[in-house]
């Protein structure tokens, strides 16, 4: 693999009508007191968490890495009945931006007018759906007039507190004059950011006054389809910034934008999968490599804003309808009444996954080294997979400034085990010398190394190590063994050094190499549950069953009910169960529900005025069979589920060992 990467760069170019005193934009990157930065951007709803789970869950987020927390305002969560506007409770705003600004998080307004995010009508309500007919999305009336009343009341909420970003609008391809009004009218209700920006996936026609965002996901469980997706292009390093699938549900086949952007906007992301939300349809299982290794590609593809979508999962809010996107509000895709957990790294009820610890060690990097890397460029080698399809050829690219450099690996992507590449010959071409090494490329595996670095004063041609942080000293260079690579630390001199786990000195330096770590799951302690004879009548499944259909018909209710009590010292529910959907009920009221697919699906019951509960399973038909994609095992009949206590205040699940589908 050979990368001429010697191009010294040059003074990026200041992108005018952006940033302020606090953050500058620049075409390449974005900087803070002068210095560039790669922000690390997570989504969490806070009309969709408890209020009483926000300061945990975003000192979580906080713990992870996370810079600036980013949020949709969905207008039905505050405005469903027509001139009756709610922000308390989990619904209050500027509670929640103070919170952010607290616990010592920035905060991005996705504003909307239209949200989508798996909302009913997209954040739309219904009333204003039926008041405004075609004239919804644009400058006219009726429409323009209850959107103007909506954004000065989400004004009122956050008019005076420091913004990191305003996102307008979402996924709106053809409307550019809609989006620069909706912008100015921000403006004159005296909200500022240093980033105004808008989804540019969909090959989008925006006006030039708001910043490009992008976006990737490990699956695409917006799909129509039932089979194994096509080859996913946010696993391969190119210089395309979308993927031509975010949306396709709504836009269509819009196509892309090839890279138009690249020497004019810096590549920010704001949708980058940090799991994906099953629907009906489709149930992919998400993993922390699925997860880890789209961030490492996205990076080498030269992003310098990553923005997780989700990275906290949460709960729709039941009012006076569901709302939650389905097949009767008029989408293409059903979805959980309840749960929207994203297989998220901080799950719907706060459980944290591997993915969440395996992020940490990316964002502390990028915490330590983003300084370094945001003006890096990106270079492709010159052997390039011939296609999407092709697992043959090593995907992998250099991000360099000319001088120094950072070497990404991707070998790992959804559904298929890529295998062990032996003696991978690199050639790196910097502005003053060309640094060549050997890698044994491990099986399903995805990382980066430093290339020509200098490693706390010490001149070096690579580390074969994933790096993670420097000490203010510069003493003390710290970072990950990645497994199946040999450790090497490559001199100037050419002399190479093995290095070991643990404290290596090398002169008056020291080199500390870790192993990544997960905490172990968390102890789960079996209850015993009841298969009730009779299905409970104090329980009803209108929510769990009111907006699905199969084949124009709907899904006939065959659940069994099973009783569960649990200890009041208990604090979460970890639930596994076999079948095609399930619901929890207490005291006769749907808390949660889950579309089943080999995900553990985890209840808080902190604080739960009862220690009983209905678990309600629906089974798999053989008519169910072929109308939607799984990857566990499709099983008909009813199956005894498994229900654990947990008796910590924090919830670590464990993964599922990955079932590989042979691609069709």
């Amino acid at each position: 693999m050979y990368f001429q990467a010697d191009k010294k760069m040059s003074e990026p170019a200041l992108c005018e009508g952006f940033g302020d005193t606090s953050l500058t934009v620049t075409n390449r990157y974005l900087m803070r007191g002068g210095k560039p930065l790669i922000p690390v951007m997570g989504e969490m709803h806070y009309s969709r968490v408890p209020i009483h789970r926000w300061r945990e869950t975003l000192v979580k987020m906080k713990e992870g890495g996370i810079d600036v927390v980013a949020s949709y305002v969905f207008w039905i969560h505050h405005e469903e009945t027509c001139g009756t506007f709610d922000f308390s409770g989990n619904r209050d705003l500027r509670r929640f931006v103070l919170l952010c600004r607290e616990v010592g998080l920035d905060f991005c307004l996705r504003i909307g007018p239209w949200a989508h995010g798996e909302c009913r009508n997209g954040g739309f309500p219904d009333w204003l759906l039926a008041i405004s007919g075609g004239s919804l999305r644009t400058e006219h009336e009726p429409y323009a007039f209850y959107m103007r009343r909506f954004l000065d009341k989400v004004a009122e909420q956050v008019r005076g507190l420091a913004l990191f970003g305003i996102q307008i609008e979402n996924e709106m391809t053809d409307r550019p004059g809609y989006l620069e009004a909706v912008r100015r009218y921000v403006l004159e209700l005296g909200l500022r950011a240093p980033l105004f920006t808008a989804t540019a996936w969909g090959n989008a026609d925006l006006p030039d006054t708001l910043l490009p965002v992008f976006g990737g996901y490990p699956e695409a469980p917006w799909e129509f389809h039932v089979h194994v997706l096509d080859p996913n292009p946010n696993y391969v390093f190119s210089r395309q910034r979308e993927d031509g699938n975010i949306g396709r549900d709504l836009l269509g086949a819009r196509g892309t934008a090839a890279d138009r952007y690249w020497d004019k906007y810096p590549f920010l992301t704001c949708e980058v999968g940090g799991g994906n939300q099953a629907t009906y349809r489709r149930r992919p299982y998400i993993t922390a490599k699925d997860v880890t290794s789209l961030v490492i590609t996205k990076l080498g593809c030269g992003v310098n804003l990553l923005g997780y979508y989700m990275y906290t999962g949460g709960c729709n809010p039941i009012g006076k309808t569901t709302m939650q996107e389905s097949i009767a509000t008029g989408y293409p895709n059903d979805c959980p009444v309840i749960t929207y957990d994203f297989q998220a790294p901080i799950g719907d009820m706060g459980q944290m996954r591997p993915s969440f610890y395996a992020l940490g060690y990316i964002h502390e990097f990028l915490h330590s080294f983003g300084e370094m890397l945001a003006p890096m460029e990106m270079y492709l080698p010159d052997t390039l997979p011939r296609d999407l399809s092709d697992t043959e050829t090593l995907r992998c690219s250099v991000r360099s400034d000319g001088e120094r450099a950072v070497l990404f690996v991707g070998n790992h992507i959804r559904e298929e085990l890529l295998p062990a590449r032996p003696d991978i010959l690199f050639t790196i071409v910097l502005a003053d010398r060309t640094i060549s090494l050997t890698l044994d490329i491990p099986q399903d595996s995805s990382f980066f190394i430093p290339i020509g670095w200098s490693i706390c004063g010490m001149r070096t041609r690579y580390l074969t190590v994933q790096p993670l942080s420097v000490d203010e000293e510069r003493r003390r260079f710290t970072a990950l063994i990645i497994p199946g690579v040999k450790p090497v630390l490559s001199l100037d001199t050419r002399e190479e050094l093995p290095l070991h786990e643990g404290v290596n000195t090398v002169g008056s330096i020291e080199i500390v190499l870790t192993m990544q770590s997960v905490p172990a799951p968390t102890a789960l302690h079996p209850l015993t549950i009841t298969p009730l004879a009779v299905r409970s009548t104090y329980c009803s499944s209108e929510l769990l069953f009111g907006h699905l259909s199969v084949k124009d018909e709907p899904l006939p209710d065959l659940s069994r009910d099973y009783a569960v009590r649990w200890d009041v010292e208990a604090t979460y529910l970890v639930i596994r169960a076999r079948g095609n959907l399930g619901g929890f009920y207490m005291d006769g009221t749907l808390v949660s529900d889950h579309y089943l697919s080999g995900d553990d699906w985890v209840i808080d019951v902190r604080g739960a005025v009862s220690g009983e509960a209905i678990l309600r399973i629906q089974p798999f038909r053989e008519e169910d069979r072929g109308t939607l994609y799984l990857e566990v095992p499709f099983e008909t009949g009813d199956f005894m589920p498994e229900v654990f206590a947990v008796y910590e205040d924090s919830l670590m699940l464990g993964e599922r060992e990955v079932r590989y589908v042979p691609r069709r």
